[in-house]
């Protein structure tokens, strides 16, 4: 058994695409000039995944060893630095390490938001481009977020990224207006591209806070600047309040 892609995104995601290690902070995706973005983190154990690794724990189970909250997600070099100098780096302390990253991670996101713009935005939903509109996406309906979250049983983690997302709404409403001056199938298409992903992770068996959280790394593409990903969030956020992107 091994660490499942889903966990990767979300220990991705979290950590803000960044190493965890105090004071490295360095990007864990890197964009190709002529290729597709790789990402180059490694979701590293906390308690060792097997016999003989560095803090392995025997009365864990191989379900509890790769599960999110023993991974932390780090460069290739402080992965090897963790488990080579093992009686530097306890459980309790990388515990700590990664709680702290992602809470400042979730910090640098929250304060991004201010700098979102047309720009921004622009390039964020560059890709959707080549979207081409679906007949299950043909009208926008309103529902109250409050009753959106409630339905998808969304917590607090969730909740705190759309409400800060939703204070931009009216600046990607604008843009999307904007943009469909000169593209009318733009809104459609924009609403195709994100339900296509959102289906397909339904029917992987994802709901709740897990399926928002791999829809948010979805709306990043690989993006590094953190404002243009926070601007991938607020399109999904604005989606999230005017459409069938999350149900109805």
């Amino acid at each position: 058994m091994s660490v499942s892609p889903k966990t990767k995104v979300l220990l991705a995601f979290r950590s803000g695409d960044h190493c965890a290690f105090p004071g490295c902070n360095k990007a864990l995706t890197i964009d190709g000039e002529h290729s597709a973005p790789v990402v180059t983190g490694e979701a590293a154990h906390i308690a060792g995944e097997k016999e003989g690794s560095a803090r392995y724990d025997p009365s864990m189970t191989d379900e509890q060893r790769n599960d999110y909250r023993n991974l932390i997600y780090l460069c290739g070099d402080h992965h090897t630095q963790i488990d080579k100098q093992e009686a530097d780096f306890s459980v309790q302390l990388l515990h700590d390490m990664k709680a702290e990253h992602e809470r400042k991670a979730h910090e640098a996101m929250t304060e991004a938001f201010a700098n979102v713009g047309f720009p921004e935005l622009e390039e964020a939903t560059r890709w959707i481009l080549q979207i081409h509109p679906s007949q299950s996406a043909q009208n926008f309906s309103l529902i109250p977020p409050e009753d959106k979250l409630k339905k998808n049983d969304l917590g607090n983690r969730s909740r705190a990224i759309i409400t800060v997302g939703l204070s931009v709404a009216r600046e990607v409403r604008a843009y999307v207006e904007s943009v469909t001056q000169t593209d009318n199938e733009f809104p459609e298409r924009l609403k195709a591209g994100f339900l296509a992903e959102y289906y397909r992770l339904k029917q992987q068996g994802h709901s709740g806070d897990e399926l928002f959280e791999l829809m948010c790394r979805f709306a990043q593409r690989g993006f590094d600047n953190q404002t243009e990903k926070v601007a991938g969030l607020a399109v999904l956020i604005y989606l999230f309040e005017a459409c069938e992107v999350f149900e109805k």
